[in-house]
């Protein structure tokens, strides 16, 4: 039985070879059968008096490439190359250029095959090689090279060439083209270059002493085969053109400047489209893509024309910087732009497609949208940020170190557990609100702006997310010991320690000296806070004469507050706990040592004291100017009662989530003004206010409640939470944290994330103050993938937060003694359609540390 390739083989062949004279008369020739090979005709052509006919051959499978060094790009000499299947080898040339044969097939005689830079034929008598120019010239003339072999041609100029292949008995003419790296012979049917299909995936084996080995499994397709190699030796290592192993990644990155995120390596790189090459630099010695420019690209207009001109859309632009994120926890490179980089969909997609085409990422790598102008941009695989989020195990919240017994609470036993201020606490998920422990380690990501995180900062305590934290096999081997943590941005550290070492610690670093907070209880009457300011903190408290500082920024439009704000002095909840003996029973507990020493009884305590503010009558002169001040505003039928006390939203001492506000409604039976502010004032002396204090050494009977009282926001479309200071890298700007409608950005719930955005206080856009950068993106499903925010709120929202930074910064007391770009205020804010479409306001401002 005959195989159909058999059949294939023995099948005649007739070939036309067409070629002209000087009088352009056309001959044809007829080859007769050849067997076990398939052969295919070319047109060929007559230069003066020279014949040229041109015949492929598709025989045995041929592998044909060229060397490098990836760092250098210069060629590699005597590199071996190897078919893994096979074991023949080869060895580049001077070039770096080699050709290698496997052994299946053969060539039979008088047939030649021509494949980019290398001839191979198999001939009854020796092969004559002579290459000439158009203008017949001869570029170099080879004799008697055996009856079979290949041949592989040295670097030519840019042009077409005839090489003429001889023997004694026969002579053949081919026309080929050079584009100065590579030779081709001329397929005139298509104006291509002719290429052969393979015979099947195998592996190349390249080695080189002093270079890292590299296999390279080969596709079903042959094409010229660019391989860069790695040296062993990189200290003076800048660049790659290449990146062709994960060794090389790692040999090049460093940690991002521009991530949250932990377990993450970067390498930069840049485009430059003119030599149509990929930088990838060495990011552990160049910091910025602008000094690379300069001193690898020649770019010489300065540092400002670079950030200009090279990060915009204008006709000097050739240069496209961007860096490349590992993510290790999903095993998938990111590419990462920066905001300002303005970038057409498609560039990016040439972007994109350089980045594969040099690299071996392969569909490893995606594009994460961190600006909306991208999210058209969908003709390249992208990643969400719950993907981003999906794979990372840590996550770093406040960045500093701490002693304390490593303990494990259930977050449903939080509330009934006791923790003390030398307690490293383990979490099964995020609390609300966590008393003074020497740090916290919680199962579920936090967001940075979160009560628990705010409070570590204030505290200086450690703070951090690990997702296995429960099992981890270095925690639950240190639980119930005395250990050091140390939180970094891409790692913690964790380890047993002695209690010499933590008793010097905490005496070095934990707060000392008494605090006796300013307390004037004369002051009567409802506050206009338009006539108040910052000195006010010690008749309305720190949240009240805040709030008034931002009523007084200059400019316009003015900043937009919550409508019908006024505040209720401390007068009033100082009369209110002598009237029913509290403040005697007070100085009495504050002075007894059970109560100081024992948990259980100091919780019992400070419940009593709370009832018994709640059950105690309220000055009836109090409601009615309430209420009087609260009908005035017809407009609005809710109004929200918030704590303000003079140990509150102070320098030093945030006190986010320790006290409570509540809500009254007119006319309702139950939440009522008279039950707000008894709720409000009850508050001062929650278990976890009174602990916080006590931690910072403030007195205790020096404290008192005011009440800041405006509109509620019954219906809101967002609510957030902006630091006026980037807290991820040294450039100017601002961290917003949003989230839609009421769902929380302090109180998050698991795996909910929200849009968290580095507002960059420049930009490279006329007419906009600031660059919008997103560092996650709601999950939140009724947003559709849409951002919470447009853009141009996020551009008013930071002109507003600017204003009001200045203002504290130049006019309400600090002991920042730092430049205005490190100054930082915490700002909520709220979005609200219920006045105008969609307004913005500002809720509150207090410094953060």
């Amino acid at each position: 039985m005959v195989s159909n390739k058999e059949k294939q083989n023995s099948i005649k062949l007739s070939i036309l070879i067409i070629h002209f004279d000087s009088d352009i008369r056309l001959r044809v020739k007829t080859i007769p059968m050849i067997k076990n090979l398939a052969v295919r005709s070319k047109y060929g052509f007559l230069f003066g008096t020279m014949w040229l006919s041109v015949i492929l051959v598709y025989g045995q499978p041929l592998y044909n490439g060229h060397v490098f060094d990836a760092a250098t790009g210069e060629d590699l000499v005597d590199v071996e190359i190897s078919l893994f299947s096979q074991g023949v080898s080869t060895f580049s040339n001077d070039f770096g250029d080699f050709v290698l044969n496997s052994e299946e097939g053969n060539i039979l005689a008088g047939n030649y095959q021509f494949f980019h830079n290398t001839l191979i034929w198999n001939t009854d008598q020796s092969l004559n090689i002579r290459l000439v120019a158009l203008d017949g010239s001869t570029v170099f003339y080879t004799p008697d090279v055996g009856i079979s072999g290949t041949f592989l041609f040295p670097r030519l100029s840019y042009g077409i060439y005839i090489l003429q292949l001889s023997t004694d008995q026969d002579k053949q003419a081919f026309k080929l083209f050079s584009n100065g790296s590579q030779t081709y012979m001329v397929d005139p049917h298509s104006d291509r270059y002719n290429g052969r299909p393979s015979q099947g995936q195998d592996t190349l084996l390249i080695s080189k002493a002093g270079y890292f080995s590299r296999e390279i499994v080969l596709s079903g397709t042959d094409t010229v085969l660019n391989i860069g190699m790695l040296s062993g030796n990189f200290e003076e290592l800048d660049y790659f053109l290449q990146l062709v192993a994960p060794v090389a990644f790692d040999l090049l990155s460093s940690e991002p400047s521009r991530t949250h995120a932990a377990d993450v390596r970067s390498v930069k790189i840049i485009y430059d489209e003119k030599q149509d090459l990929m930088y990838y630099m060495n990011s552990k010695r160049h910091r910025l893509h602008y000094f690379f420019a300069r001193d690898f690209l020649d770019f010489r207009q300065g540092h400002a024309v670079f950030n200009n001109t090279q990060y915009v859309d204008n006709p000097n632009r050739y240069l496209y910087p961007a860096n490349i994120n590992y993510y290790e926890g999903i095993d998938t490179y990111v590419l990462h732009l920066v905001a300002a980089n303005q970038m057409s969909c498609e560039h990016l997609y040439r972007l994109y497609e350089k980045l594969l085409q040099t690299s071996y990422f392969g569909d490893k790598l995606v594009f994460f949208a961190n600006k909306s102008d991208w999210d058209a941009c969908t003709d390249i695989p992208t990643i969400s940020s719950e993907e981003l989020f999906a794979g990372q195990n840590y996550q770093a919240l406040n960045l500093t170190e701490n002693y304390g017994y490593l303990t494990q609470v259930k977050l449903e036993e939080l509330e009934d557990t006791y923790l003390s201020r030398r307690e490293i606490v383990l979490l099964d998920g995020i609390p609300n609100d966590v008393s003074v422990v020497a740090g916290i380690i919680t199962t579920e990501f936090q967001t940075p702006l979160s009560h628990i995180n705010v409070l570590s900062n204030s505290r200086g305590t450690p703070n951090m997310a690990l997702k296995d934290g429960w099992t981890h096999p270095t925690l639950t081997a240190l639980l119930g010991q005395l250990v050091y943590l140390n939180v970094r941005a891409d790692s913690f550290e964790i380890r047993a320690a002695s209690l010499e070492e933590a008793t010097q610690f905490w005496s070095q670093n934990e707060p000392q000296t008494p605090i006796f907070p300013a307390k004037n209880t004369e002051l009567d009457g409802l506050v206009d806070l338009r006539s108040a300011d910052y000195s006010f903190v010690d008749r309305i408290g720190g949240k009240a004469a805040n709030f008034s500082e931002i009523l007084k920024v200059d400019g316009d439009p003015a900043i937009p507050t919550p409508e019908a704000s006024f505040a209720i002095p401390f007068h009033y909840y100082q009369a209110h706990i002598e009237q029913s003996g509290l403040d005697v029973h007070i100085a009495q507990l504050l002075q007894d040592t059970d109560f100081l020493h024992f948990p259980s009884i100091r919780q019992a305590k400070l419940t009593e004291i709370r009832d018994s503010i709640l059950h105690t009558p309220i000055d009836p002169a109090l409601v009615n100017l309430v209420l009087k001040k609260i009908d005035y505003f017809q407009e609005f039928s809710a109004f929200r009662f918030r704590s303000s006390t003079n140990a509150e939203d102070l320098e030093g001492f945030s006190g986010a989530g320790l006290y409570s506000s509540h809500s009254a409604k007119k006319g309702h039976q139950s939440k009522t003004v008279e039950n707000a502010i008894r709720k409000v004032w009850a508050s001062l002396w929650n278990w976890r206010a009174f602990e916080e204090r006590s931690y910072f050494k403030i007195d205790h009977e020096s404290c008192a409640m005011g009440i800041l009282v405006h509109r509620s926001f019954p219906d809101e479309d967002a609510n957030g939470v902006l630091v006026t200071r980037n807290l991820y890298n040294p450039n100017p700007g601002f961290i917003i944290n949003v989230q839609y409608k009421e769902y929380s950005i302090v109180f998050p719930e698991p795996g909910v994330l929200h849009d968290q955005i580095m507002l960059m206080a420049w930009s490279v856009t006329p007419g906009q103050n600031f660059m919008i950068e997103y560092l996650t993106v709601s999950n939140i499903p009724e947003l559709n993938g849409q951002r919470v925010m447009t853009d141009e709120e996020l551009q008013e929202l930071g002109d507003y937060a600017m204003r009001v930074k200045q203002r504290f910064y130049e006019h309400v007391p600090n002991n920042c003694n730092c430049p205005f770009k490190e100054f930082a205020l915490d700002i909520e804010f709220k979005l609200d359609s219920e006045v105008s479409p969609r307004k913005i306001y500002l809720k509150q401002a207090r410094p953060f540390r």
